[in-house]
């Protein structure tokens, strides 16, 4: 069984929670940890044990209410998007729900920017 993962906000890092009983990855809040390769490590292993567990054909779905990622931030995105839509190819039902902050343009763009070459199905929610 894969765990249940939550991890409490900073002023630097966001709110996580890997719920297994969901299959909801949710993202809250600022995202620019001082070592952001240590901080998603976790997050995506856990993506990972997700997806690959046989048998399970619930959806998958990843959560983000981030109002800003930093590089290093953009770079763990990219990666759990480009494995979510590997499992996509492969059959698994996957989704993105991307809720954006309407006064924040920057944000919004980003979420375009990095879901525009998934082809995963996705909502960026402004409202």
């Amino acid at each position: 069984m894969v765990e249940h993962i939550k991890i409490m906000g900073t002023r630097s890092s966001p709110t996580v929670e890997c719920n297994p009983e969901t299959l909801v990855l949710h993202l809250a809040g600022e995202s620019y940890p001082e070592n952001t390769f240590d901080f998603y490590k976790p997050i995506a292993a856990w993506l990972e044990a997700v997806l690959e567990q046989d048998g399970d054909d619930r959806p998958v779905t990843l959560n983000v209410e981030l109002a800003y990622l930093n590089t290093g931030s953009i770079k763990s995105m990219m990666d759990m998007l480009d494995r979510l839509d590997e499992a996509h190819e492969d059959g698994r039902v996957v989704k993105v729900i991307w809720l954006c902050d309407p006064d924040n343009e920057r944000i919004i763009e980003l979420a375009e920017e990095l879901l525009e070459d998934v082809s995963l199905p996705y909502q960026i929610i402004t409202d």
